[in-house]
């Protein structure tokens, strides 16, 4: 994937809609999956430093026992 596709799908959030689930998948994938909107745009900013590279590089190299 390229990652400046990826950014401007990530950045017009309410431009690029997901597609409706059924039932059974909003039971059972709930959190950021099914957010939508400024919701979504809320639990992603609070979740991204998780993701950052370095952190990343941490958690690989002394993974969790």
């Amino acid at each position: 994937m390229d990652p400046e596709k990826l950014k401007e799908i990530f950045s017009k959030i309410y431009d690029f809609q997901k597609p409706n689930a059924s039932p059974l998948v909003k039971l059972l994938a709930t959190g950021l999956p099914s957010y939508e909107g400024e919701k979504w745009a809320i639990h992603r900013k609070i979740i991204s430093p998780a993701f950052h590279l370095e952190k990343l590089k941490v958690t690989l190299f002394f993974p969790s026992v």
